[in-house]
């Protein structure tokens, strides 16, 4: 089952318990504890889910801010590269080193 159709359950489950409450109460059953235990459950897990979902942002934002960064890193690098590359000639040890780490 869903986590939407388990929420979906426990709203409708507390609704029609709430609209019958007197046929279980004529029967010998109050069902107020059980409700109001249900309602706080669902309270719990509704506040955990936007939780759970300003995590996942935060966590999405966080990755593209790191790739950001990284991207601007890495062109940084290769920049400074090419340009040691111009400084010493394609054929220096330290620039066919730093054409290895590029593949």
């Amino acid at each position: 089952m869903t986590e939407a159709k388990k929420r979906d359950f426990v709203t409708q489950i507390i609704t029609l318990v709430e609209e019958n409450q007197e046929v279980l109460t004529d029967k010998g059953f109050d069902p107020t504890e059980r409700v109001d235990e249900l309602k706080n459950k669902k309270t719990t897990a509704d506040t955990a889910e936007i939780e759970q979902q300003e995590a996942a942002a935060k966590a999405k934002e966080a990755t593209a801010e790191a790739n950001r960064t990284l991207d601007d890193a890495y062109n940084d690098a290769s920049d400074f590269a090419d340009l040691i590359s111009g400084l010493l000639g394609k054929d220096d040890e330290l620039v066919k080193k730093m054409r290895k780490f590029r593949k």
